[in-house]
């Protein structure tokens, strides 16, 4: 598998058309992906209803301009994406309509997805998951062309091209896989036997505005003013995160990546077309609070990681001046650790699962991450 990603700077969305080209072109234009009469499936990152200039799903402007150069090249584009919480015809064109995506489309002859069926996909070569379920629209494509947003994010520490890819496992069935697989490595280690699943022919990532501190959905937007693209998603993330400042062993999907040989060890591996990698590099962007982790500074006997990890790790907490009691985060909650009966949301601390699917689906941005003060103390003078 290739390890070449483009870089090519975009300062604004205005410049949307000639940064997604001049990106694709840099690894061999859109032709080497899409040939005249392909089904091409593009997925954007459309985790819920956000307005794009909160800088949360994949802007409106990069998701047109690929549409018109799979367009040129003569493929038949669907939008597709099972965003957070239900997957139904209503819920998808909620997401659509705030997330500018209906209008994107609008002049082109791409469609948008509102079949929710899907197949339970066995794949042998999965280290932690063999049975996916994954939405119709994917299996029924010829190229799939991954369009995901450079953001922190609180369970992962990152969100990119690989776990973009989880909007392709429909509705609850997301809930249930971060209910089984609540150790954030063994969640991670199925993000990519996902990926390695679908394959995506293409990702091109819009880091154009950003996302720090707690995100995928709270945290602050971050102007970085790039356009980045290859045909390896794992080479991308390298990238990407080497941007962002995060070391490869930092960002379990990536270390999961490199442990299996599918990407370079780090980014000087990487063929770098473009930009040069090193003078963008943003030594000050905000981790998530959840990131600090004082295991990964510390050896322990397995015996104690277990109840190390419960009593160090960051949770969910409410802030209940912001909170209105709309109950996203209960019907969100895979292992139903939040309870509304006073009306507004408590938090099971012995059922939490750390998964923080509350914090990234709250409308309000109500669920802040805490760190405990032992863990803040020891991290102060570990770093």
């Amino acid at each position: 598998m290739t390890d070449t990603v483009s870089i090519v700077k975009c300062g604004s969305y205005a410049d949307s058309a000639r940064a997604v080209r001049e990106a694709v072109g840099l690894i061999g234009g859109i032709g080497s992906f899409v040939k005249k009469g392909d089904k091409v499936l593009i997925k954007p990152n459309l985790v819920s209803r956000k307005n794009p200039g909160e800088a949360v799903t994949t802007h409106p402007d990069i998701l047109r301009a690929v549409i018109e150069l799979v367009e040129e090249a003569g493929g038949k584009v669907t939008v597709a994406e099972s965003p957070g919480g239900p997957y139904n015809a209503a819920a998808l064109k909620a997401v659509y309509s705030a997330c500018g995506v209906d209008k994107a489309v609008e002049g082109t002859g791409a469609a948008l997805n509102y079949d929710t069926s899907f197949t339970e996909v066995h794949f042998s070569e999965g280290r932690t998951i063999k049975q996916i379920p994954i939405i119709n629209p994917v299996l029924e494509a010829d190229v799939i062309i991954s369009l995901p947003k450079l953001k922190t994010h609180a369970m992962t520490s990152y969100t990119g091209a690989v776990k973009n890819l989880f909007g392709v496992i429909p509705g609850t069935h997301k809930a249930e896989l971060h209910f089984r697989l609540d150790d954030r490595r063994a969640f991670c280690s199925m993000l990519v036997d996902l990926c390695e699943c679908v394959k995506p022919t293409l990702s091109i990532m819009d880091a154009v505005w950003g996302m720090e501190g707690d995100g995928p959905t709270a945290g602050q937007s971050r102007h970085i003013g790039l356009v980045l693209a290859s045909a390896n998603a794992h080479a991308l993330d390298m990238a990407a995160c080497r941007i962002i400042d995060y070391k490869p062993r930092e960002v379990d999907t990536l270390r999961e990546a490199v442990e299996r040989g599918l990407t370079a060890e780090n980014s000087d591996g990487l063929d770098i077309k473009g930009e040069p990698i090193e003078p963008l590099v943003i030594k000050d962007f905000i981790k998530p609070e959840s990131h600090f982790n004082l295991l990964r500074l510390i050896s322990l006997p397995a015996s104690l990681n277990a109840l190390l990890t419960n009593a160090l790790a960051s949770r969910p907490k409410m802030d209940y001046s912001v909170c209105v009691g709309c109950g996203e985060c209960a019907r969100c909650c895979p292992p139903k650790a939040i309870d509304m009966t006073g009306g507004k949301p408590a938090i099971d601390t012995k059922k939490c699962i750390k998964c923080f699917c509350c914090q990234e689906l709250c409308p309000k941005k109500a669920v802040k991450i805490k760190r405990p003060l032992l863990n803040r103390f020891m991290l102060k003078f570990l770093k």
